[in-house]
């Protein structure tokens, strides 16, 4: 008898299960993959009653997936991390997608984009603690080329980037802003700098592990000014939207973000600082012949 032949699952398609098979041992993480789903079918639908059914179906099993978390995880352990950490995992696509809003009200689609931000920065400590065990764990084969072998606290800036706009900024303010503020801003620039950095020597468009770089460890007063909608917060988190925009050709639920970044931030910001938006704006809409603020 003639022997089936068999073929042997590509690797990256192994790797792609394995979500799905810890799934199965965890409902919280089933429940936000299906979340994640259900958005994703919004994106795809035809209709605008059925984007809005299957969003309300997506938003319904993320609460379950966050209730179900709650109580049932008490200690993040080695029983249990890999679980966790694709929980997080996941959380940040859901979230990116779920922020996006196609209206035309500021509040709201601010209110969103800093919802998405904070909960990204709590995910950290989830990730942090357990990440030289997800490094010798299955779990490496997922962690981006981007991020890897960088300490990003004490990795050197390079000399030359092309956030020199940016960093003209961060010697403007220095007269106009007490020294806590102006190390916020200073730092938050700092970082964002090194991820474009990252991004420049892949071949790939950046990862979304690269992307919540900056968003992780940008500093809590730096969260504050944003959230207070400080015109420099804004500004900088305008040229994160540029980062943002390169990595949407590789994943689904970034489309559309950046874009709504830039129009709250133009919004909110003061026309005396408007100046300084030019560079995200021609980055992210072809503007040409743009100065640079004196």
């Amino acid at each position: 008898m003639e022997k089936v032949k068999t073929r042997k699952p590509h690797k990256k398609s192994r790797n792609g299960c394995l979500p799905l098979q810890t799934a199965f041992e965890y409902s919280f993480l089933l429940h936000v993959l299906l979340a994640l789903a259900a958005v994703h079918l919004s994106r795809l639908s035809e209709t605008n009653s059925e984007a809005i059914e299957y969003a309300l179906i997506g938003g319904r099993h993320h609460d379950i997936a966050l209730a179900t978390f709650q109580a049932s995880v008490r200690d993040i352990d080695e029983s249990n991390f890999k679980a966790v950490l694709m929980f997080a995992g996941v959380l940040f696509p859901y979230s990116c997608a779920s922020s996006v809003d196609s209206g035309h009200d500021i509040e709201h689609a601010f209110d969103s984009l800093l919802s998405n931000f904070s909960l990204t920065r709590r995910v950290r400590p989830m990730v942090s603690s357990f990440y030289d065990a997800m490094k010798a764990s299955v779990l490496e084969k997922l962690i981006p080329q981007d991020v890897q072998g960088i300490d990003w606290l004490t990795q050197e800036p390079p000399v030359n980037t092309e956030l020199a706009q940016l960093r003209k900024f961060a010697e403007a303010i220095h007269q106009l802003y007490p020294p806590d503020i102006v190390d916020a801003y200073g730092f938050a620039i700092h970082i964002l700098v090194l991820t474009f950095e990252a991004a420049t020597r892949s071949h790939e468009p950046p990862s979304d592990a690269l992307l919540k770089i900056w968003i992780h460890f940008v500093s809590d007063r730096y969260v504050e000014l944003l959230s207070e909608r400080q015109p420099g917060s804004l500004i900088i988190y305008a040229h994160y939207a540029v980062l943002l925009q390169r990595s949407s050709v590789r994943y689904w639920y970034l489309t559309g973000m950046s874009d709504q970044i830039l129009r709250v931030v133009e919004a909110l910001v003061p026309n005396e600082w408007s100046g300084w938006l030019d560079w995200p704006k021609q980055q992210l809409r072809g503007h040409q012949d743009i100065p640079t603020p004196g």
